[in-house]
């Protein structure tokens, strides 16, 4: 490429400045390079639906999205996976077997560096209730040992 351009300012020394830059943007256009700025992958937090979850930064395709996949079985059982999704997956349900259980998928979807950390909505409120019990007991203990 460089070839080109210096034979290109060497054959031709009376062209303008703007008919140089009008070459090298054809050119480049040419060998298929693009002059927009490129807009750089998304990074994501990837789990499976192991339990618990320990998310791995992972750096997404181009068409993905980040996403939490919250998957629910006949028994009320909730799974969670977090990854890159594709975004035309993001507004669809989806279906997914795990342990030989079969779970109906819902995806969450956003477009920012690492935004799938979210805990799901699910599992809030049993861990509220948790230390809700903790502290109810631990006061509850303190009450007796003060007598």
């Amino acid at each position: 490429m460089r070839v080109s351009v210096l034979v290109l300012i060497t054959f031709y020394p009376a062209m303008g400045t703007c008919t140089i830059f009008l070459c090298l943007l054809l050119l480049c256009g040419a060998l298929g390079l693009s002059t927009s700025p490129t807009r750089a992958r998304l990074h994501c937090y990837t789990c499976s639906f192991a339990k618990p979850c320990y998310p791995v930064p992972t750096e997404c395709q181009d068409d993905e999205a980040c996403g939490i996949s919250l998957g629910t079985s006949d028994q009320n059982e909730v799974i969670e996976r977090k990854g890159c999704l594709p975004r035309a997956q993001c507004p669809l349900p989806g279906h997914a077997t795990y342990w030989s259980r079969s779970y109906m998928l819902r995806h969450q979807c956003c477009e920012q560096d690492l935004c799938n950390v979210a805990t799901t909505p699910q599992q809030l409120p049993s861990l509220l209730l948790s230390t809700l019990v903790l502290l109810v007991t631990s006061f509850t203990w303190a009450g007796h040992l003060l007598r």
